[in-house]
């Protein structure tokens, strides 16, 4: 039986032209956690990311942290399997559709850009439309797809790993959702709620064996509130 570590990148950079890297918050995030994995001579076996940039430099942070504490760790491996899905594309796609039919107005939209609450109210509007499949837009992966792509790739680190063995797989929120939906059987609905409620630099811990995935551990970001910071308690 091996464990599956999946954490979820620090905080991107919402608002800023480039959101796909870590704001300063979100490298200190990462950091800390290093120095925590490091401090309790934590031995990955196989350390794994997507392509997006914040999930790297996350990645890179820890392998950084456990270097200065002389504790070994491998070379991270990219596999696209633990992508995030295209939050931006689907919001633009279902909010333009929302105001052509009217379910949405440029006043709700203005709104958005101010109102952290407003927002969400939309976005899980979108999110759950999204998950629905009845309105796909071409181009856009499909969330029955993105389920498809995280879970294969989870099951094929389970085939390929020797027993035994401690994975890393830096990823993000919708990603983690998915092993969660995997080994608790949740509907699509509350895998997406679930999906809100994972925070920046926290760790999830699967066991995996023959037998399928098991939940060993959610959200731990104990690492975080050891600082005694709130700032550094995040979502976005």
């Amino acid at each position: 039986m091996s464990i599956l570590y999946f954490i979820r990148h620090g905080q991107a950079s919402f608002g800023e032209k480039d959101y796909d890297q870590l704001s300063p918050r979100g490298i200190l995030q990462a950091r800390i956690l290093g120095n925590h994995l490091a401090g309790i001579q934590m031995m990955f076996h196989e350390i794994y990311s997507g392509n997006m940039k914040r999930q790297q430099q996350t990645a890179q942070e820890v392998r950084a942290a456990f270097a200065s504490a002389d504790v070994a760790a491998p070379a991270l491996t990219v596999h696209s399997a633990f992508d995030e899905y295209d939050a931006f594309g689907i919001w633009e796609h279902h909010t333009r559709r929302m105001l052509e039919e009217k379910t949405l107005t440029p006043e709700d939209m203005r709104q958005a850009h101010t109102d952290r609450r407003k927002f969400q109210n939309i976005f899980a509007r979108v999110m759950m439309e999204w998950i629905a499949g009845e309105h796909d837009f071409p181009g856009d992966e499909r969330w029955c797809d993105f389920v498809e792509r995280v879970q294969q790739g989870v099951m094929s680190l389970a085939k390929s790993s020797e027993p035994d063995r401690n994975i890393a797989v830096f990823s993000s929120g919708g990603p983690v959702s998915i092993i969660m939906k995997l080994a608790l059987s949740l509907t699509d609905a509350k895998t997406m709620e679930i999906s809100w409620q994972i925070m920046n630099a926290s760790v999830t811990r699967f066991y995996v064996s023959s037998r399928g995935v098991f939940l060993s551990g959610f959200n731990d970001i104990t690492h975080l509130v050891l600082q005694r910071d709130a700032n550094l308690l995040t979502f976005r």
